[in-house]
């Protein structure tokens, strides 16, 4: 035939000049337009457009191609899946303040950390774009605002948290950026525990000033329990038949505390409210809380002069100091590491390991018990002594 497709000026376009056919319009050799493109699959295609006899050039040709592409483009646009939007840090801690921070015995103190560091940061930024190089400069930064390392380590830990929560409701799948992340190392363990003598003067001058806060304090130093499980309490927590109290807002999840006598001694006299009514109600409320923070404890404190001008930050007497003493009082007396971390609702026994340096010395006895086990082996009626042994040693 020798017939064949030939370029044209435009690209894709091709022609092909018939050796029988002619245009009737003019009487020269008739020329039939293709073009050619791939389809989505990759595929090349041919598709006739139509022979000059008919009206048809290579510039309408061009066009067609065009039109095609277009509606291959439109097609793929189509069926390729979209990307799913990832929502950004300050809509996701919408999510995580609606439905977990109300579970939480520090929520204020969450909702502080944000408004004040975290949202200026990222509110506005999507979830899969915080790196975990953007938290290293964010570490530095709240650093040179003059953070201390354990405010640093809360704020991060809010960011942690609300990251955990996204992945677990399913409402985030991409990498946690806390993951590997270095949280700042902080050494405020507090090593000042009462002496029986001062816990004395200390309980009883509370109990002059406010009977509610001596009540609240001895709780602490009885139980071992933290301010904010003692204030969260209700009437339904006390199970005076079985001796215990029901911790729901701990730290570490719920537990339970023990009373002795004389905490059941004052929490019998407490005015009898109602089972769900809380234990330690504000003034100025019944079923809103006291304020955590109390100015009478400090007082108190500062009036004993518990607390010194120039004292170590760790050394100095706060709340806190009275659980402090209930797990350093129990060391003392020889309760072992594990019953003491149950008793204050430690996450593990390595936070009890701060007590073990006031516990008896067992590990001397325990090695005397073998020296002595040893020498009750030995026969009664052995003339050997210690400095006669064979060999002449």
């Amino acid at each position: 035939m020798g017939e064949r497709r030939e370029r044209t000026k435009y690209q894709g376009v091709y022609q092909r000049r018939s050796e029988i056919k002619r245009d009737s319009r003019d009487g020269k050799i008739d020329i039939c337009y293709y073009i050619t493109y791939k389809d989505k699959n990759r595929k090349k295609i041919w598709e006739t457009i139509g022979w000059k006899s008919q009206g048809f050039t290579a510039h309408f040709a061009r066009d067609k191609l065009v039109e095609r592409i277009q509606e291959l483009k439109i097609e793929y646009t189509l069926e390729k899946p979209q990307k799913k939007e990832v929502m950004t840090f300050g809509e996701a801690w919408s999510i995580y303040s609606e439905k977990w921070l109300p579970n939480l015995s520090r929520s204020r103190d969450e909702q502080g950390r944000y408004d004040i560091h975290i949202a200026p940061r990222f509110a506005a930024t999507p979830l899969d774009q915080i790196k975990t190089i953007d938290l290293e400069d964010f570490k530095q930064e709240l650093a040179a605002k003059g953070l201390s390392p354990a405010s640093i380590k809360h704020v991060l830990g809010n960011i942690r948290r609300v990251f955990n929560k996204m992945v677990e409701w399913e409402l985030f799948d991409g990498r946690i950026p806390t993951t590997g992340f270095k949280m700042p190392k902080i050494d405020n363990a507090r090593v000042r525990y009462l002496t029986p003598e001062e816990a004395e003067r200390l309980m009883a001058e509370l109990k002059k000033r406010s009977l509610t806060w001596w009540r609240i304090a001895s709780l602490s130093l009885h139980t071992g329990m933290r301010v904010g499980e003692i204030l969260a309490l209700t009437r339904s927590d006390l199970d005076f038949d079985n001796g215990v109290i029901h911790v729901r807002f701990g730290k570490t999840g719920t537990r339970m505390a023990h009373m002795n006598d004389e905490v059941k001694s004052f929490l019998r006299e407490m005015p009898n409210r109602h089972h769900a009514a809380l234990l330690f109600p504000s003034n100025k409320d019944d079923d809103a809380r006291v304020m955590e923070a109390s100015k009478t404890f400090s007082r108190v404190v500062k009036y004993l002069g518990l607390n010194p001008d120039g004292i170590d930050e760790r050394q100095k007497v706060v709340f806190h100091t009275l659980r402090h003493t209930f797990a350093s009082w129990l060391a003392i007396t020889g309760e072992p590491l594990y019953t003491i971390s149950e008793l204050m609702g430690h996450a593990s026994l390595e936070m009890t390991k701060r007590y073990a340096h006031l516990c008896p010395d067992t590990k001397q006895r325990a090695v005397a018990k073998i020296a002595s086990m040893a020498l009750q082996a030995l026969p009664r009626d052995s003339n050997l002594s210690h400095d006669a042994s064979p060999g002449g040693f």
